[in-house]
């Protein structure tokens, strides 16, 4: 057929339909490029980027590993050489009050240079042992080198006169050095004799009631700043003076809690009312109540008959 017939044929329409035929200039029809085949050619890179970047995640990864296990292993070896060449440089007090570096530097001074590992608990506790105002204390070396020492302190709860030279007392009789900087105020203890004081402290037969008074009466304000001085007495037990008119306070030896809360509720309601100075004694030993004797010279003075002036 020739061209001319193909272009004006009645039947062109269906020689170009069907899906045999060929269309312009042997083209095929663009209705057979279907979506279908778009989509099929489009994805084919897709496929091909996504396995280039799931390649390239896998290598940072890999990279990542092996930067993380070189700083580890450099890590390990600096701390091992650190550990291998570390050495006790200097000496520090920690939560201590009461014990100078003074007294503590010359007994550990023999550790400066050691390595950490070969310094044992004997070599630093077993070298201040004999200071009596260490209650207990334990020790690390830190990374600078520093031997550092941390110090509970015995705590104070008494004051005791050598001659004249002033001591404090531990709840446990100890003696502990007394510095003028100190501030707080501590009853005097008395009443003990040559037998009962070693060098270094009261002996605990002797002390131990008292000290456990004394250790009560820190929580108890009120008793702790009333009082003066103290001491134990054969068989009155706990004796006290009061701080104002120097009344004698009878605590007795069993009780004790109970004796200082009846003082405190004594004193708060009845002796600040009263005055301190009409009382001789007061007694607390006796369950429910509270045992006074007044002061015979104040009261007598309340009652002299004004005898100046005037004529009868």
């Amino acid at each position: 057929m020739s061209l001319y017939s193909r272009l004006f044929s009645k039947n062109k329409s269906k020689r170009l339909s069907g899906s045999s035929a060929r269309g312009w200039f042997g083209k095929k029809p663009s209705q057979n490029l279907s979506m279908g085949t778009l989509n099929k050619s489009s994805s084919k890179p897709k496929s091909s980027k996504k396995t280039r970047l799931g390649v390239r995640s896998t290598g940072k990864i890999a990279v990542s590993i092996a930067l993380l296990v070189t700083l580890a292993t450099a890590v390990t070896l600096l701390t091992l050489q650190w550990q291998t060449h570390r050495e006790i440089r200097d000496i520090r007090i920690k939560g201590s009050d009461m014990v100078s570096m003074d007294e503590m530097y010359p007994r550990l001074e023999h550790l400066m240079g050691l390595h950490p590992d070969s310094v044992t608990s004997e070599d630093v506790l077993g070298s201040i042992e004999d200071l009596a105002a260490i209650k207990s204390a334990q020790y690390w070396v830190d990374p600078a080198g520093s031997l550092v020492v941390d110090i509970e302190d015995r705590t104070a709860i008494g004051l005791w006169l050598d001659g004249t030279i002033p001591k404090l007392v531990s709840a446990d009789g100890v003696f502990l050095p007394y510095k003028e900087s100190i501030t707080q105020t501590y009853p005097l203890v008395v009443g003990f004799l040559a037998k009962d004081i070693t060098s270094d402290r009261i002996k605990p037969s002797s002390f131990h009631t008292l000290g456990s008074f004394l250790d009560m009466a820190q929580r108890h304000p009120t008793v702790w700043s009333s009082i003066s001085e103290v001491g134990h007495h054969p068989t009155e037990g706990i004796i006290a003076l009061s701080h104002e008119a120097g009344v004698k306070l009878i605590f007795g030896t069993s009780n004790l809690e109970t004796a200082l809360e009846k003082w405190t509720e004594f004193y708060t309601k009845e002796a600040l009312k009263r005055g301190m100075q009409t009382f001789h004694t007061i007694d607390l030993r006796y369950a429910g109540q509270v045992v006074v004797k007044e002061n015979p010279d104040y009261l007598q003075t309340q009652f002299i008959p004004n005898r100046s002036g005037g004529s009868s």
